[in-house]
């Protein structure tokens, strides 16, 4: 039998006093904080986790979640930021300088960043003490498994975007200004949030047109999954300096010129044109897919060996802006999408007199039809008779 988890299913809610660590990155729509990709971009990573779930696993997360899934709770971490900001340098792996030979996990006061809080959470649903928090006292045991399954969604989809591995020198990207089709924004939000919109703006087709799938990258995923299997939570750190060498090799180095991106400065702003705009296009589209398998490979691995009614739903942090009324609509179902006015303890007699009117007409027209073809073949009979008739009378004469 599976260990017990720690992340207990406690369901009370926070004092004022009490500012819940869990809960993700970069304070939403405040000035100065950041996000990792935006609400688009996690929804994004969301649905291709959940098309690389297996089953027992996908019916656990909705079971968690109260109904809802990884793509229902994409945006959840900027909604607790929002509350607590102080819980953003759990989504940065900051660096100190740049070596280009991968991640340098040196920056991580009281191990809060990025690689040590995707062990914490995974530690906790696993039972293990993989890493060590230091939370104001009382509040880290109050997570929920739910809790604890929504900060590892958000950590390893922020894992793969390349600016919450970006330097320390120019505040990972926010000290430098980018020019993308006449607007200026940082080059964090160039990967956060621009190139994304962009994407949706260019080929809204494309964009909802389900290539959110394993499937797109169904030779990477395997792979990672057996590595994943082998090496376990060591993958992290992997995944980390992946990460933070693309961004040395392709976002700090123009990967169409191969010369720094500070060599294209204008005025003071890095201008990206349509050439380099394409090719971080289709590496942003690749990692949310990656991001979104790699989810998967961990919850899967986590889920496989847990009972449901070991797990425990529901959340220790309430007062969520716009959250409460989301959990209302799960927990309802379809039923709150009927329109206004029809009551749901009249739908049932209201769709038997509807089922029986469609009856009656169907009934009427089939009536129709068939006179009508016993008409004809009337008709058509008489015809042939006459036809026959007269070529007998043919032959006599």
């Amino acid at each position: 039998r599976a260990m017990s988890s720690p992340c207990r299913g406690r369901r009370r809610r926070l004092d004022g006093g009490g500012l819940l660590p869990l809960l993700l990155a970069a304070v939403a729509g405040l000035p100065g904080l950041a996000r990792a990709w935006d609400k688009d971009g996690h929804e994004a990573i969301g649905m291709t986790a959940m098309s690389a779930l297996e089953g027992p696993a996908t019916a656990q997360v909705k079971h968690l979640m109260g109904g809802r899934d990884a793509v229902d709770v994409a945006a959840w971490a900027h909604k607790v930021n929002k509350k607590y900001p102080w819980t953003k340098e759990l989504h940065f792996q900051k660096q100190p300088g740049w070596a280009c030979k991968g991640a340098d996990l040196s920056i991580c006061p009281d191990n809060r960043c990025l690689v040590k809080a995707l062990k914490y959470f995974y530690g906790r649903l696993t039972g293990q003490q993989l890493v060590t928090l230091q939370w104001p006292e009382g509040m880290g045991e109050k997570l929920t498994d739910a809790d604890c399954v929504k900060y590892l969604i958000n950590l390893i989809g922020d894992l793969h975007q390349p600016m919450h591995l970006g330097s320390v020198s120019d505040d990972i990207g926010r000290n430098l200004t980018v020019n993308f089709r006449g607007k200026k924004s940082s080059l964090y939000d160039m990967w956060d949030t621009q190139i994304t919109q962009a994407i949706m703006k260019d080929s809204p087709g494309f964009w909802w047109g389900g290539w959110t799938h394993v499937e797109r990258s169904r030779v990477t995923y395997e792979a990672d999954g057996q590595r994943w299997a082998k090496d376990g939570v060591v993958m992290f750190d992997r995944w980390a300096d992946e990460t933070a060498k693309y961004l040395c090799d392709n976002v700090y180095i123009n990967p169409v010129t191969g010369r720094k991106i500070t060599d294209h400065m204008k005025n003071g702003e890095v201008i990206v044109d349509e050439g380099l705009y394409e090719t971080w296009k289709r590496e942003l589209l690749s990692k949310m897919l990656e991001a979104g398998a790699r989810t998967a490979i961990v919850l899967n691995s986590i889920l496989r060996h847990r009972q449901a009614n070991e797990l425990h739903a529901g959340t220790a942090v309430h007062g969520l802006e716009g959250e409460e009324e989301a959990e209302k609509k799960s927990t309802l179902g379809r039923q709150g999408d009927i329109p206004h006015g029809i009551h749901p303890a009249n739908m049932g007699p209201m769709a038997g007199l509807m089922n029986l009117g469609i009856f009656v007409v169907v009934g009427v027209v089939f009536v129709q039809v068939m006179k009508m073809w016993q008409g004809r073949d009337v008709v058509n009979q008489a015809n042939r008779a006459k036809a026959t008739g007269g070529a007998e009378g043919g032959k006599k004469t």
